[in-house]
């Protein structure tokens, strides 16, 4: 079995967060080179050495303000095709409407906090008739050409019902030439909370469930205007997900089987999410479904489980030889939410690191909802995973993001 190496393991004290912490933490993270950035549950950081020092960037006012202000969840990447980076920032409701912000900057800028553009996209950018609702909950991954971005589409009433999901298609030529922004988009009011796949290359896969055992999963090529679309059966798993805490809080009360997880490599395209206990599984566990890009057929189900603690909120990703590697939360009963890092090994093994084990466990029951796993740029061949723990307390400005780079040995 190939140990797993952390070649860094960076945390991000009050300074770079600016304290602005959260138990559901959402954080996202992408490198190039010296250049890292990170976002999460309410900041964003960067840092220009290789994060030796970083600089808060607040999300609330670095950029102008839209809609009723910036509200919560980002998303950070990198094109290293184009040296390209890309952040996605989900705004308030203002008479019952939002907007998400695509900001890019490109990487000789990315030290110069005046040099990122943006456009607004809001529910009636993508349709003139979605007026009255919002967008909740974004996933991004890049092919070759394009930039897809996610999310879900709720309405006004009480505090907003799920309507569909879209996922949009942008050009990055477009965005890294600071062009007219014209796009694509495709819904569905069947499938909700969709994953697009890292690493993908001129298609871009994306999954969502159909029940608690299928599987739909999507398709969508570069230059092509149609989605195609299989139902993929797999073994079945729980929703009713719980674990306490040593303090007897349950730490997944948010959990749920949204998939988290997605990516691309060696002709095999991985969706991970977060199950509840059931047979042979005593605790909460990341399920792993395989399945093969070029006959769309299951061809492992590798979940990642423990016979004493629980896992969640797995995301993966592909190195530059196909190689998947994952993050994910681990803990229970005796031991406090930790964060994780692994690889799959040839041998068809899981092979896992603790990047931090927390001190503390939260007072109340929150985590999650995401977190994000990329390829490091330029050392491809190993990954880079966004994490955090609770340090020194159990309450949201105890919260300690962490960036960490790892590989196999």
């Amino acid at each position: 079995m190939s140990p797993v190496s952390i070649l860094s393991n960076i945390s991000l004290g009050d300074g770079p967060t600016s304290n602005n912490t959260s138990t559901v933490g959402e954080p996202t993270a992408a490198v190039s080179g010296n250049h890292m950035f990170m976002t999460g549950n309410w900041y964003a950081s960067q840092s220009t050495d290789g994060g030796t020092n970083w600089k808060h960037v607040d999300p609330f006012t670095a950029l102008p303000s839209a809609a009723g202000g910036f509200c919560c969840d980002q998303v950070v990447l990198y094109d290293s095709r184009r040296k390209l980076w890309i952040w996605i920032l989900q705004y308030i409701r203002r008479n019952g409407s939002n907007v998400f912000r695509l900001a890019a900057v490109h990487d000789r800028d990315f030290g110069n906090p005046g040099a990122w553009y943006w456009w607004d996209i809001a529910p009636t950018t993508v349709d003139g008739s979605w007026t009255q609702l919002w967008f909740d909950y974004p996933d991004a991954a890049v092919t070759a050409d394009n930039l897809f971005v996610t999310f879900n589409v709720f309405n006004n009433v009480g505090t907003g019902q799920w309507q569909r999901a879209v996922v949009m298609r942008f050009p990055l030529a477009t965005i890294d030439n600071r062009g007219t922004l014209i796009f694509n988009s495709w819904s569905t009011t069947r499938n909700g909370s969709i994953r697009l796949t890292q690493g993908a290359g001129r298609t871009m896969y994306f999954a969502s469930h159909n029940s608690n055992q299928q599987l739909r999963l999507f398709s969508w090529a570069d230059g092509q205007n149609g989605v195609s679309w299989w139902d993929i059966n797999v073994a079945a798993s729980s929703d009713a997900i719980s674990s306490n805490a040593p303090n007897n809080v349950n730490w997944l009360s948010r959990a749920d089987r949204r998939i988290t997880g997605a990516c691309l490599g060696n002709g095999t395209v991985t969706l991970m999410w977060t199950a509840g206990s059931g047979a042979n599984r005593p605790h909460p566990y990341c399920r792993v479904v395989q399945i093969a890009e070029a006959s769309k057929q299951v061809t492992a189900q590798p979940d990642i489980w423990s016979s004493v603690r629980s896992w969640a909120y797995p995301a993966a990703c592909t190195n530059s030889a196909g190689v998947l590697g994952f993050t994910a939360f681990y803990g229970g009963e005796d031991r406090n939410p930790g964060h994780m890092v692994g690889v799959r090994d040839a041998n068809g093994t899981w092979s896992t690191a603790y990047s931090k084990l927390g001190s503390h466990s939260p007072n109340e029951p929150k985590w999650g909802d995401y977190l994000c796993c990329r390829q490091h740029t330029p050392s491809a061949e190993t990954w880079i995973a966004s994490g955090y723990t609770l340090e020194g307390g159990e309450t949201r400005t105890d919260i300690l993001p962490r960036l960490v780079q790892f590989s196999r040995v």
